[in-house]
């Protein structure tokens, strides 16, 4: 099986999986033959990968790091939230902590989910809304939940500590629900003026959070704290070093991972391993090294399925994750440098050959 970019799926190709609408329901079945017309809704949708059959890969399972049911409990709950908080007239000393107890339920579902699988690898979860900044809002609380949750427990974080990291992750972007939408979504520079807004979310997430009955303060902490830096450039009060919670520290660096490996309004995404590069570049001054490290080593940044091109020319697909160099998978090569498909396919571990590198993700492997 393949994981490929909707945009680069052709017609004729089988769905390797279902995919499922918002409801939990099948919205489009398994080894479907997909046409032009459908990949055209997909991506409308919001759907960014397809898992895809293919002969060469039948080997290769791909499994979810949570179920479906966990899937649509995060989204139905974030949708309530951006409906509730987002409405001039919120006021969270009246909402009887029944934000807290759906927050709480999808938590403990994510926790139970997670404590069957050893590695962290996370794609864009599909997320079917009808504009740009719901779905941004709700497939970043998603992700960073799930990379958080995961982290954590790598950590040793059990009990209350885990379930309140993992709650503090899923609502660290909450104030950005009280920043006007059109400056959250411009394609274009921000004027000081709107930048400084922006900025005005962690604020707003605090306040918002440490009102809200049953959410921790720890919570509202770390919706103030996820953009301090511990060299102390970050914001809004320029916090350093063990001034800034561990919670929050997590969150900011996964928080940073997440928003540079999926594209926004003003820049297209960059490849995980450049992200990583950009998060060494500031360990030790923005991040805590010891977390960056952590996160590199613990993070499957090109999940198994994947398409990939290499700096070699080869294209191919990621079929095995290097247990201690998650960083540097094992490719099946499909294809020679000039694009012709190989009738016997072979593997080049990465992990040994570092002289190699994953120039591209999504090449759609077998449709040149």
């Amino acid at each position: 099986m393949r994981l490929i970019p909707t945009h680069m799926c052709v017609p004729g190709m089988r769905l390797g999986k279902p995919i499922f609408n918002s409801e939990g329901q099948i919205l489009v079945g398994y080894q479907y033959e997909l046409t032009q017309n459908v990949i055209n809704k997909l991506q409308k949708m919001g759907i960014e990968y397809l898992h895809i059959e293919d002969s060469n890969t039948e080997d290769i399972i791909i499994e979810d790091l949570i179920r479906e049911e966990t899937r649509v409990n995060l989204r139905n709950t974030l949708v309530h939230i951006l409906d509730r908080v987002a409405s001039t007239s919120y006021d969270p000393k009246t909402g009887n902590g029944q934000l807290y107890k759906l927050c709480s339920k999808s938590v403990d579902l994510v926790v139970s989910d997670l404590h069957h699988h050893d590695t962290i690898s996370l794609m864009n979860m599909n997320v079917f809304q009808s504009n740009v900044f719901d779905q941004h809002f709700i497939q970043k609380a998603m992700n960073v939940c799930v990379y958080a949750t995961k982290l954590g427990m790598i950590e040793g974080y059990t009990g209350e500590d885990l379930d309140t990291f993992s709650l503090a992750a899923l609502l660290h972007d909450i104030g950005n629900l009280k920043v006007p939408r059109e400056i959250l979504t411009k394609k274009t520079t921000l004027t000081p003026f709107e930048y400084a807004e922006i900025k005005k979310h962690t604020e707003y997430g605090f306040k918002l959070l440490k009102e809200e009955p049953g959410i921790p303060i720890t919570v509202a902490h770390c919706a103030m704290q996820h953009h301090e830096r511990i060299n102390g450039s970050g914001y809004p009060h320029g916090l350093k070093g063990d001034e800034i919670h561990p919670f929050a520290q997590w969150i900011g660096l996964i928080d940073t991972y997440d928003s540079l490996t999926h594209p926004r309004a003003h820049r297209e995404a960059i490849l995980p391993h450049q992200a990583i590069e950009v998060l060494y570049g500031g360990a030790g001054t923005l991040y805590d090294i010891n977390k960056v490290r952590q996160f590199r080593n613990r993070v499957a940044l090109f999940p198994l399925g994947l398409s990939v091109e290499l700096s070699s020319g080869e294209t191919g697909i990621v079929s095995k994750v290097n247990k201690d160099f998650k960083h540097r998978p094992v490719i099946r090569v499909l294809r020679n440098p000039y694009g012709e498909q190989l009738k016997q396919p072979y593997e080049i571990d990465l992990a040994r050959h570092l002289n190699v590198m994953i120039f591209r993700v999504g090449e759609a492997v077998g449709n040149k």
